[in-house]
């Protein structure tokens, strides 16, 4: 999970053990790689932050793709230790601090 600021690291390796079968897909991303997802957002099945509002670009933020019975599990863990769960908004993929 290279990307993610060192404080939130070991949380997001934590919950993702929990789920075997799960796999993160995003971690930090550049303001570049967060316009281009921004600028195809039409494309996309999941909501997209314009860059600059984006946890991601901060490393505070991870996307993981697994069950959606299994993201719900994980959201719900998740906000149990402190963490938001994009879940909530429609973005079941998107787990940040």
């Amino acid at each position: 999970m290279t990307g993610l600021q060192p404080w939130l690291r070991p949380w997001a390796e934590w919950l993702v053990q929990q789920f075997p079968g799960v796999r993160v897909t995003s971690t930090y991303r550049a303001y570049s790689d967060q316009l281009r997802l921004w600028l195809n957002r039409s494309n996309n099945a999941y909501p997209v932050a314009p860059p600059g509002r984006s946890y991601h670009g901060y490393g505070w933020a991870f996307d993981v793709v697994g069950p959606p019975g299994t993201l719900i599990a994980m959201g719900r863990l998740w906000e149990q230790v402190g963490g938001t769960w994009g879940g909530r908004g429609g973005d079941p993929i998107h787990f940040q601090a």
